[in-house]
């Protein structure tokens, strides 16, 4: 694994924490634990994913339908579609 440049990183995490708290009214702290523990920013970490040329909202995106299906790779993102 690759690690991804650490400004890459911080770049989404601030704007996707951002959304998280904005959109479920969450506390920082929380919403900085449920992003930074979750699989979707493992994914984002690993540079070779290729995922830091996505929107940050594709991350976000991501992150939700990992919380909703238990998996970002079901994101549609991801998928294709």
């Amino acid at each position: 694994m690759k690690k991804q440049l650490y400004f890459v990183t911080d770049y989404y995490d601030r704007h996707v924490i951002e959304r998280i708290m904005q959109k479920y009214n969450m506390e920082a702290m929380a919403a900085v634990r449920s992003f930074i523990n979750s699989e979707t920013h493992a994914l984002l970490e690993d540079a070779e994913n290729g995922l830091s040329s996505f929107p940050e909202r594709a991350i976000f995106d991501m992150w939700e339908t990992e919380k909703i299906t238990g998996s970002p790779l079901n994101s549609i993102w991801l998928r294709g579609e």
